[in-house]
């Protein structure tokens, strides 16, 4: 009987290291996702002063050009014929929810375009 609960034992021994480890690695993932989320959000806020500009040189030219006296095809107005949806989602790990969100609010948008013809 003792032989048994030896290797009994042994085994729960190794399964509660693993189980040590594991959770060691998705801290440490945890971490690294934590860290590339930090540089994302500053990289957005570093160009959003640069996207700012960019919203400020447009309302200026629509300001300053009348739509029917110019001549540029970018500020005509013309009825959509076409709309294409571009969906970004992650290939890296523990992003499964991230894709699946994504996808739901592509899907929601794609109803509402083709409800609106």
């Amino acid at each position: 009987f003792r032989i048994e609960m030896g290797g009994n034992l042994r085994a729960l021994r190794d399964r509660i290291g693993s189980v040590k480890n594991t959770i060691k690695i998705t801290e440490a993932m945890k971490l690294v996702a934590a860290a590339k989320v930090r540089k994302a959000q500053e990289v957005v806020l570093g160009a959003r002063p640069f996207s700012e500009a960019v919203v400020r040189v447009l309302y200026s030219l629509q300001d300053r050009v009348r739509f029917d006296e110019a001549d540029l095809p970018l500020l005509k107005q013309r009825p959509v014929k076409k709309v294409t949806l571009v969906v970004v989602s992650g290939d890296r790990g523990l992003c499964g929810s991230y894709n699946s969100n994504i996808n739901k609010q592509a899907e929601l948008r794609f109803k509402e375009l083709k409800e609106q013809g």
